[in-house]
């Protein structure tokens, strides 16, 4: 990939899969060294988010050229703002084209557009990655496990969740729940993105609705605005800036059955501590981990607020 990468134009946009997951990325290429791959990462929306950096030997695909990239350059992303009150949201769906993500019972996940919804059955255009669509499906209401719909966060901060768990002990982190007839709608919690899924599932499909504290306190702010792009970037000096500055760090690395995600509380000359963060927002125990570990660090644009945060743990 070094070769590849050494022919690749600085402020390109291009895309990258996470090891051999389908976790994807998206971003403008800022710096290339002998080791990483900088890039100022967008979220669907193509807003700015952040940093990540790439151990280079670690990639193993690389997306110049794609539809999806070209629609985000656009910026062509579709943001519905649904009146749950006043309107069937299904009916939403139908009339506004909403592009969805619908979950079936046996775990696949498909990209569509609802056309119909009947008593017991809806019907889809089932998508391809390039958003054409290659069938049209009728599916029993029981065998869809939940309809998903992508949409931007206004709001900065969440504190008071409800934790969801289903009969098939699916759990979903939520705020803002209303009803829609036999439909629960609520929005997923997640974590420190401007982005939310608004979900909608079956009631009969639920097992409990409890709640959840959140104690940390955490601030949106542009890590961006602390690093100078000709001078600073560089990956020790990106752990640094957020040692000081309390920003959120995401680390991962294939071995890891899921990404890390904490505050760097001390940075030593060949590795970095860190106070892990949970799924539910709060610290619950403390890790290390050696720069050559470090696979994918990202920077999200959340640092911790000053005060009490270690009484918290």
């Amino acid at each position: 990939m070094k070769e590849i990468l050494k022919n690749i134009k600085l402020g390109q946009i291009i895309g990258i899969y996470h090891f051999e997951d389908s976790c994807f990325t998206v971003g403008k290429i800022s710096k290339i060294d002998s080791k990483y791959l900088y890039l100022l990462s967008y979220d669907v929306n193509f807003k700015e988010d952040g940093i990540k950096v790439f151990l280079i030997d670690s990639i193993k695909r690389i997306i110049l050229k794609s539809d999806y990239i070209r629609s985000l350059e656009k910026n062509q992303k579709k943001i519905v703002r649904f009146n749950r009150e006043n309107k069937d949201i299904f009916q939403e769906l139908i009339e506004n084209k909403v592009e969805i993500s619908i979950e079936l019972a046996d775990g696949s996940i498909e990209e569509a557009y609802l056309t119909e919804k009947g008593e017991d059955y809806f019907n889809f255009q089932i998508l391809n990655d390039n958003e054409n669509i290659i069938s049209e499906e009728v599916i029993a209401k029981d065998y869809l496990k939940r309809i998903k719909i992508s949409n931007f966060i206004e709001k900065e901060e969440y504190k008071k969740f409800k934790l969801i768990t289903t009969k098939n002990n699916d759990k979903y982190m939520a705020y803002d729940l209303s009803y829609n007839g036999d439909y629960l709608i609520f929005s997923e919690k997640e974590e420190f993105y401007d982005i939310a899924q608004i979900n909608i599932i079956s009631k009969n499909m639920i097992d409990s609705i409890s709640e959840i504290e959140v104690k940390l306190d955490v601030k949106k702010e542009n890590f961006n605005d602390l690093i100078d792009f000709k001078r600073d970037l560089d990956i020790v000096e990106i752990l640094r800036r957020c040692l000081e500055n309390k920003f959120l760090v995401f680390i991962d690395n294939e071995d890891f059955s899921e990404t890390k995600v904490g505050i760097i509380t001390d940075l030593e000359d060949n590795k970095i501590k860190v106070k892990e963060i949970n799924k539910y927002g709060n610290f619950y125990k403390n890790f290390e981990i050696y720069f050559n570990e470090i696979q994918l660090l990202a920077v999200k644009n959340y640092k911790f607020m000053e005060r009490d945060y270690e009484k918290k743990i």
